[in-house]
């Protein structure tokens, strides 16, 4: 699966966990849970693509590192966490005992680009829109606050860890985004969710800077 729909669903498994045990994970820990698997991706080749961060003998310790510590919201975020390997699981395969059974592979291999990925992407991305709006989450991209900054940092981690995916591929990225239509949508949801972000960051800065300037010149 790829970045967005790992990020989409880990949200919409994470933010129902957390309402569950009646604690409210942040959207910006919420998006970024379902990623974190992927930033393996950043210690290439060091660390290769796709092992240990897909591990259950891995993901499992800090599942439990992660509830005793922080509890109940430890527990939501680590759902964020599970949710990337059942995608993966879904659409590919993961190294479910990696690395003391290094062809543990196992998953139903429905493709990635398929239409069944495709529509797992399309269809989270749906969801989160629908539960940001019921929950109140989409507040946060409509005014400047600290939360709302803070979604600049699963934004960061999509887009460099995409570009970091190509590059080291040696794909150039418009023929990676666009060379199947079914995943152009895909790439535009991440053209619109930077732009938006970006946008709403500069407006933040701008208000900020006002703010400043006005108790410079009283």
């Amino acid at each position: 699966m790829f970045l967005l729909g790992h990020s989409c669903w880990s949200y919409l498994f994470s933010k129902a966990t957390g309402r569950k045990l009646n604690v409210n994970l942040p959207a910006y820990l919420a998006l970024l849970s379902g990623i974190l698997p992927d930033f393996d991706i950043y210690f290439q080749p060091y660390l290769v693509h796709h092992t240990y961060t897909h591990s259950l003998v891995v993901i499992i310790p800090i599942v439990l590192v992660m509830t005793y510590f922080f509890g109940r919201l430890g527990f939501a975020f680590s759902i964020g966490i599970l949710s990337h390997l059942l995608g993966d699981f879904l659409v590919g395969t993961i190294p479910l005992l990696y690395p003391f059974y290094p062809n543990s592979d196992v998953g139903l291999n429905l493709g990635i680009p398929s239409l069944a990925d495709t529509a797992l992407e399309i269809g989270a991305f749906g969801l989160v829109l629908l539960y940001a709006y019921r929950n109140g989450d989409y507040k946060l991209v409509l005014k400047p606050t600290r939360d709302g900054l803070l979604l600049a940092i699963p934004l960061f981690a999509l887009v460099t860890l995409t570009l970091l995916f190509a590059g080291d591929r040696s794909i150039p990225l418009a023929e990676f985004a666009f060379s199947r239509r079914a995943l152009t949508i895909i790439t535009l949801g991440h053209i619109l969710q930077a732009n938006h972000e970006c946008r709403r960051f500069l407006c933040s800065t701008s208000r900020i800077m006002g703010g400043v300037t006005r108790r410079l010149n009283p």
